[in-house]
């Protein structure tokens, strides 16, 4: 009888707590004349870029990183309804992130300036820590590939097969040339003025493809 090729799939997840937030604060004005309107953004930004680099440590925090978009700045000239001509309106947008590994320190930077003229909180984004991701993948690919393995066994053991003998072993769709999976990371959404955080528990999660084969065991009397 010749050898049964057996495929499965593993999976394993791993929660772990947020331990790093990333913050994306957006800066916009309007008015009729644009050096005004450009030199309020500036201002903004150039205050909240301040108020980032006075606690910036890349190893302790509270802020590890931060960066900044170009100012952007553009007209628009509307019709009245007789079909008059308005004047040009001239607008601002500029994006700053910022990333904070204290998050009392976060919700206290958020409050100062979500209050500001012409700056909202456009979202924050939970995170892991470098090292910890880099821990908690490896520990769900190796979680992934005891569930493939354990799932496996118990079909071999079904069919009265000997042992196993791994033959491949591939992230989602690699296995029979198909397209890979790609995780995403979760998100919260959040707003200025006095809120709460919440942090969301992030999920690492790992799927493999594993193929094997197995002859009949000799040994098995059924």
């Amino acid at each position: 009888m010749p050898d049964t090729v057996i495929t499965v799939a593993g999976s394993h997840r791993v929660v772990h707590d947020p331990e790093r937030a990333r913050v994306r604060v957006g800066i916009g004005f309007e008015g009729s004349k644009r050096d005004s309107v450009l030199a309020a953004t500036r201002a903004a930004l150039d205050s909240l870029a301040g108020s980032l680099a006075t606690i910036l440590d890349e190893e302790v925090g509270p802020v590890v990183a931060w960066h900044s978009e170009t100012i952007r700045v553009w007209g628009e000239r509307h019709a009245a309804p007789d079909g008059t001509r308005l004047p040009v309106e001239f607008h601002s947008a500029v994006f700053l992130d910022a990333e904070f590994s204290h998050f009392e320190a976060l919700s206290e930077w958020i409050d100062v300036a979500a209050a500001r003229d012409g700056i909202a909180i456009d979202g924050i984004e939970w995170m892991l820590a470098p090292a910890t991701e880099a821990a908690l993948a490896a520990e769900a690919r190796r979680g992934a590939v005891a569930d493939a393995l354990e799932k496996a066994d118990d079909y071999a053991s079904a069919l009265g097969l000997g042992e196993l003998v791994p033959l491949a072993i591939a992230d989602p769709g690699l296995l029979d040339g198909g397209v890979p999976v790609v995780p995403y990371a979760p998100t919260a959404r959040a707003v200025g003025g006095g809120m709460e955080l919440r942090p969301a528990a992030i999920t690492v999660e790992t799927t493999v493809h594993v193929r094997f084969t197995a002859a009949p065991d000799v040994t098995d009397t059924r």
